[in-house]
């Protein structure tokens, strides 16, 4: 009895160390290069919302970076002090009707969170390569004293984009967000900068520098289908066009819109559908991509549908893979 005691003690102890060990990663392993070499080593770590990914083609967590990041505006503010006081206990319908507070609440949500997934895909072109989805990965915190004190996670985006690049060989950001906001110029800006500061020769690609409208003025990509459904599919099918890249070209790309919600959420779904296959070549199966699709928006039921879309799902579900990349 006293060995089994012994081992149960030292089980113990080994798993408060680990636990402490993640506890301390999570408050930014790069000021302990030891220890961040030590926990690579562990056991796989799954993305919140890889639930449904095919095992071959998981890719490990990075313990730098967040997947965290539903929907909501308002649901941190309990737990985040210094978001009440600027918020107060506005709720979702108030932001809606006051856009400067909308927009300082979702530029606060989406630098403090990045929502994050990752799988490998090989395309039709024979470029096999990893994907990162999320939103910004910038350094960059806006001005106009919308919180007093610089959040932790900002130094955590940094450490993360560093992790992509020297561990996971990130040579390209895909960037379809809206860039006529300022905020996003703002944090458009400071990626690219801070990509490229770590890898001169990654290429920063931004969809409204490759597609313009008739009159000559930047296109953006949309997601709803009020657009035009053929439209939204030939977006959707260039940017994966351009994930893909060239295979002779290796490393991973990391793709976002502004949240990391529903135009990623459609062109992910789109990349799971038509290019997440097994080992045997067997596609995913198409309900369980749209429920990660609802991991990653915050749905929680028909109640509390986060930022559900019904023209995501169903963009999804109708995306003709066999038009844009026939069988050969």
């Amino acid at each position: 009895m006293g060995n089994y005691k012994t081992v149960w003690i030292t089980l113990t102890i080994l798993s408060a160390f680990s636990s402490a060990a993640l506890a301390r990663n999570e408050q930014g392993c790069a000021k302990d290069p030891a220890l961040c070499q030590w926990m690579k080593t562990l056991p796989k770590r799954k993305f919140n919302c890889a639930k449904f990914t095919k095992p071959e083609r998981q890719v490990k967590k990075p313990f730098q970076c967040d997947d965290t990041g539903g929907f909501g505006l308002t649901e941190d503010l309990d737990s985040r002090p210094e978001l009440k006081a600027v918020f107060g206990n506005a709720t979702e319908a108030e932001l809606e009707k006051n856009p400067e507070l909308r927009n300082k609440a979702l530029e606060t949500k989406f630098t403090l969170t990045s929502n994050m997934n990752a799988a490998t895909f090989e395309f039709p072109n024979g470029s096999k390569r990893t994907v990162f989805r999320g939103s910004y990965q910038a350094p960059q915190f806006f001005e106009g004293g919308i919180l007093k004190q610089k959040p932790k996670e900002i130094d955590k985006k940094k450490a993360c984009m560093s992790e992509l690049v020297k561990d996971h060989q990130l040579v390209k950001i895909v960037n379809y967000d809206e860039i006529d906001w300022e905020s996003a110029q703002r944090l458009t800006a400071a990626e690219k900068k801070l990509l490229q500061d770590l890898n001169p020769k990654a290429e920063y690609w931004m969809y409204n520098d490759h597609h313009k409208k008739p009159d000559g003025s930047p296109d953006t990509f949309q997601y709803k289908f009020k657009f035009g459904k053929e439209k939204v599919f030939d977006q959707v099918a260039s940017i994966v066009t351009e994930i893909a890249g060239d295979p002779s070209k290796p490393g991973s790309a990391y793709i976002h819109c502004y949240g990391g919600h529903h135009r990623t959420g459609v062109v992910w779904g789109v990349l799971q559908k038509c290019m997440g296959r097994d080992a045997k070549g067997n596609p995913m199966n198409v309900d369980d991509i749209v429920e990660e699709y609802k991991c990653h928006i915050g749905y929680e039921s028909p109640e509390k549908p986060g930022g559900y879309h019904k023209d995501n799902e169903a963009l999804i579900r109708e995306f003709p893979c066999e038009k844009y990349w026939p069988k050969k």
